[in-house]
């Protein structure tokens, strides 16, 4: 099965960095920021993307987890009495600029490992493509990636399958040579949706086992175990 396997293609969020230890304190800085007080307020904002404001922490399949930033600030905006969706987008993507990612593991020698394999890498998220480019800056592994994209780099969003039609476009690849990795079962339409040769779930994000299974190839604990593949 992957034998064939030429491309890899990352899922950002739940993926390569843990997704609730890097994200679960922003969304409470972020909403806050969104309506410092009402509080009642906050917690439609949280309820309508699918974050437990009780738990500080993310509710699996919700848009928080799965859907792209505008898609959520779409959303946000639909409750926020004064702010629209395109003003609250500017004020995630300046707070956005300050998130301490958490890697889940040691990315330079996954990658270098990868690269010495001779296999393109790219990254597909639905965050900002600046935040997932900073992000791999600050781990200093962003000079591994032939391909980074983000709802913003004009592709349209997973689950559809178009980032990942842009990578093997570039890439000259065939989906059939790709692999994609993600925690949520949109990384997994994605790439149920392109043809892709092998589709992998992570356990890193909020999604458990059962909710990924049926999109998946293989569903594995982390992207540690992913050498073994190929």
């Amino acid at each position: 099965m992957t034998a064939n396997i030429q491309g890899i293609l990352f899922d950002k969020d739940g993926t390569l960095f843990g997704f609730s230890d890097t994200w679960a304190d922003w969304s409470v800085s972020f909403l806050t920021s969104l309506s410092p007080e009402d509080h009642k307020l906050r917690l439609a904002m949280a309820e309508m993307v699918g974050f437990d404001w009780d738990a500080k922490d993310f509710i699996p399949g919700s848009v928080s987890v799965n859907a792209s930033v505008d898609e959520q600030c779409v959303l946000l905006a639909s409750v926020h009495p004064e702010l629209d969706a395109k003003a609250i987008e500017k004020i995630a993507f300046t707070a956005l600029q300050d998130t301490t990612a958490i890697p889940v593991c040691d990315l330079d020698p996954l990658f270098t490992d990868f690269k010495n394999r001779g296999m393109a890498l790219g990254i597909a998220t639905n965050d900002f493509e600046q935040s997932a480019v900073n992000q791999m800056q600050g781990e200093n592994v962003h000079h591994h990636f032939d391909f980074i994209c983000g709802f913003d780099s004009g592709y349209t969003p997973k689950p559809e399958a178009d980032m990942i039609l842009g990578f093997c476009e570039q890439m000259k690849l065939k989906p059939s040579q790709v692999a994609m990795i993600g925690d949520s079962s949109h990384d997994l339409e994605a790439g149920r949706n392109a043809g892709v040769g092998l589709n992998v779930g992570v356990l890193t994000g909020p999604a458990k086992h059962k909710d990924i299974e049926h999109l998946a190839d293989i569903v594995l604990p982390d992207i540690t175990m992913l050498p073994g593949l190929f």
